[in-house]
């Protein structure tokens, strides 16, 4: 008993809070009639707990054309379960980096489905040295993931000569390291599958595209996505005018008319809750510079 006689008043019964959801597992089938096991985290505040219709309909895209893909280096943000991350490392991708919210349980679960993946794959294939999951705040410094492109004979450089690194650093301007970090290996590929309904944070996924994105025409970020609110799609199809007033140039190039939404009973225009569509953003063209 307390100094004032209470006993457990104040205490909280065990069951006083509602427990948290367990995890969820689901199966996507590609095309091939490959089955990918998608183990999912009972709940997320970042809302990594949906497997998203744009996830869904951007790996179906790249198995449609490998090439989109194949043998190059691939970028996923906010990831959740990892799909299209998982179909591009069966597909034949060089460097998968899986990226979401630095919450550990997340990044577990994103781990989970690559070591299960893996075990599925062809005789003779492997995903797992292809694929990391890592945590990672949109915005932030690419630096962690532009690592995970570096040859392995200069990351032993990198690891075995801190010494000598260091003292170069001591003499290094602030232009040169902008052009080291210029130099750097960047991704081909990004994918960026039903984040624009993050309305505050389409300046920080411009910025991040910007800075991981390979200084090519070539390159492309795939942005797939429903507007689950349908009143406010006009603010997720801001995300596009933003990443045009970066110098990026935006292009749409699918679209699809799902049989039912991805949540029952929600307000609004169903037939714009069925809706997924698919966009790339590319450098122009015309850039001189990246």
């Amino acid at each position: 008993m307390d100094d004032y006689g209470t006993g457990s008043l104040m205490e909280e019964p065990e069951d006083y809070y509602p427990p948290s959801p367990p995890p969820t597992r689901q199966t996507f089938t590609m095309q091939s009639g490959k089955a990918v096991t998608l183990h999912l985290v009972g709940h997320s505040s970042t809302e990594a707990h949906h497997l998203w219709n744009g996830a869904k309909f951007v790996a179906d895209y790249f198995e449609e054309e490998p090439a989109r893909v194949r043998g190059k280096a691939v970028l996923e943000l906010g990831a959740a379960s990892g799909l299209p991350s998982l179909v591009a490392g069966i597909l034949g991708a060089r460097r998968v980096v899986m990226t979401d919210f630095p919450d550990p349980d997340l990044v577990a679960n994103m781990q989970k489905n690559i070591d299960e993946c893996d075990g599925s794959v062809e005789p003779g294939a492997s995903i797992a040295g292809t694929i990391d999951a890592v945590g990672f705040v949109w915005g932030a410094d690419p630096e962690p993931l532009l690592a995970r492109l570096a040859a392995p004979d200069e990351e032993c450089i990198r690891d075995g000569g801190a010494s000598s690194t260091a003292a170069a650093a001591r003499t290094t301007t602030g232009l040169q390291q902008q052009q080291q970090q210029q130099q750097r290996p960047k991704f081909d590929v990004l994918v960026l599958a039903d984040l624009l309904f993050r309305h505050s944070e389409h300046g920080a996924l411009v910025r991040t595209i910007r800075q991981t994105m390979r200084p090519s025409p070539d390159s492309a970020a795939y942005v797939f996505f429903t507007s689950y609110r349908p009143w406010k799609q006009d603010r997720d199809m801001a995300f596009f005018d933003v990443a045009r007033a970066a110098g990026l140039a935006v292009e749409q190039v699918a679209e699809r008319k799902l049989e039912r939404p991805l949540f029952d009973g929600d307000p609004g225009d169903l037939e714009v809750q069925k809706t997924v569509r698919g966009f790339v953003v590319r450098w122009p063209e015309t850039t001189g510079g990246y």
